[in-house]
């Protein structure tokens, strides 16, 4: 036989009030404990779970009541999930429009960062390293600093000009874009852009003078105090890191006041890399003859 309705079920049922207001007057009456157990029941029937053991894990303090804190915080921890089982997987379409517009931007940055690192390295090299006497890798760290405080600057108008290509957007709606898949998929897009980037960023070097990178590193090594000056025995030595031996001390005076570098007896940095070729040309071909014909 049918069971029949319980007292509190009869007096929603036959009270002429609405819904709404007969549920409320119904909480109000009931004992807290009979309040908590209903509530248990709903929540456990709506996320289909032990409720009671979930509420066991927010009650950090075991007080048998929930403080604002432990709620948000439960809140922070279970929303997302159901934000994700919830939320429709994007499709294909949309994922490839999402990494393709995730990438652009480091693509920009990237290849901005690092030709200005290695453009600016030079200048700087050029007009702060000689004068304070830095390293060749001070010089590319402060050209660094440079690119990177540059990059944050123009953020925005990086951003600004992706847009203005035309791109079609992925319309990802908050759930989804909060989902791992789209996440995951955001971070890979952003540092595979990056590494596109730096990749274009390096074709300054293809126009770069690596001869005179390389007599500037020769010098470099040669003058381990920092001086940015060297005599000319030492300059012997330049010229024999890259390759030039033998170079006679009495033929390398002679070509080096014949230029009008020569300072109280040392040449600067900056005047043997303008006269480098120079010296190259009338020391490279000759060296070895020249000594012998001292000796």
């Amino acid at each position: 036989p049918q069971q029949q309705p319980n007292a509190a079920v009869a007096a929603l049922r036959s009270s002429g009030e609405s819904q709404e207001v007969a549920i409320q007057n119904f909480v109000s009456e009931l004992h807290p404990d009979e309040a908590r157990a209903i509530g248990m029941a709903a929540m456990s029937r709506h996320f289909g779970t032990d409720f009671a053991e979930e509420f066991q894990k927010m009650d950090k303090d075991k007080s048998g009541t929930l403080s604002r804190a432990e709620f948000k915080r439960y809140i922070a921890k279970v929303l997302p999930q159901y934000q994700e089982s919830d939320s429709e997987r994007p499709s294909n379409r949309q994922l490839m429009l999402f990494a393709v517009n995730s990438a652009i931007p480091f693509v920009v940055f990237g290849s901005l960062d690092n030709s200005i690192m290695l453009l600016g390295g030079d200048v700087v090299d050029d007009l702060i390293g000689s004068t304070f006497h830095l390293s060749t890798l001070a010089c590319a760290a402060l050209a660094n600093t440079f690119a990177d405080v540059l990059g944050i600057s123009i953020g925005n108008t990086v951003e600004a000009l992706t847009v203005k290509l035309g791109l079609p957007e992925a319309h990802l709606t908050p759930a989804q874009a909060e989902t791992k898949l789209v996440r995951r998929l955001g971070l890979a897009s952003g540092s595979f852009g990056i590494l596109i980037g730096c990749i274009i960023g390096m074709t300054p070097l293809l126009f770069m003078d690596q001869e005179k990178k390389a007599w500037k590193e020769a010098f470099g090594r040669v003058d381990t105090e920092g001086t940015g000056a060297l005599d000319v025995h030492c300059l012997r030595k330049v010229f024999a890191a890259v390759g030039i031996h033998d170079v006679d001390k009495v033929r390398l005076t002679a070509v080096i006041q014949e230029l009008g570098i020569l300072k109280d007896g040392r040449v600067t940095l900056k005047d043997f890399l303008d006269s480098a070729p120079q010296l190259k040309a009338a020391l490279g071909g000759g060296g070895g003859a020249d000594a012998e014909q001292q000796s």
